[in-house]
């Protein structure tokens, strides 16, 4: 079930932007043999998202990722790729994901800031600002509101604004959870039993409407 929901959410939602590797530096080149690998390289950096949270992204319109040459990035909104717009896409780049970053990850966590807070409107509030596109969630946005005062951002960034702070702290869940632990143990623990956890997504809260 979580590899098909994965390789579904491979399918949908990832892709290689045009020349992603022929521009990309001659050590990303190197690491990536073909276009496709970087998908494959990147899913596998998914692979502890639970299938109820990759649900809930491909439900929703808009989110997806595009591996590119350019800076690694989050941009709402629409964004051109080819001959059609995506809306709200994550910009990950492939020299980035050639090193193993936790940079690559960066821009997922906003992705999935925005998605959870408000199903990726534009003018709505992002789970880290306390938003939630049902009660559950929005449980989960105002513990991080609370959270992000404390200080205990694992790195400079991370303490620069509450988006930064729970966009580098996902994306250090994905990349090393032990490290969010030891920096950062109460959102280590939030995102464990919540967004990380199968049973969050199953509770009969998740379920109920946003009001």
């Amino acid at each position: 079930m979580k590899a098909q929901t994965l390789e579904r959410l491979k399918i949908d939602r990832i892709h290689v932007a045009p020349r992603a590797l022929e521009l990309s530096s001659a050590a990303a080149q190197r690491r990536f043999k073909h276009t496709w690998a970087p998908l494959e390289d990147l899913t596998a950096r998914l692979r502890s998202l639970p299938p109820g949270l990759v649900r809930f992204w491909l439900d929703k319109t808009g989110g997806h990722v595009i591996v590119t040459h350019l800076p690694s990035r989050y941009e709402p909104g629409g964004q051109a790729l080819k001959r059609q717009v995506l809306r709200n896409v994550a910009y990950v780049r492939l020299s980035d994901l050639a090193a193993g970053s936790l940079e690559a990850l960066v821009p997922i966590g906003y992705l999935l800031d925005h998605l959870l807070g408000s199903s990726g409107m534009m003018d709505g509030l992002w789970l880290s600002e306390g938003g939630g596109a049902n009660p559950a969630l929005r449980e989960v946005g105002a513990r991080v509101v609370k959270l992000f005062p404390l200080g205990y951002g694992f790195d400079e960034a991370a303490c620069r604004d509450v988006r930064t702070y729970f966009a580098r702290s996902l994306a250090l869940y994905l990349h090393d959870r032990r490290a969010l632990n030891v920096a950062d143990p109460q959102i280590e623990k939030l995102l464990r039993t919540t967004l990380f956890s199968g049973a969050f997504w199953r509770s009969r809260k998740m379920q109920a409407p946003a009001a």
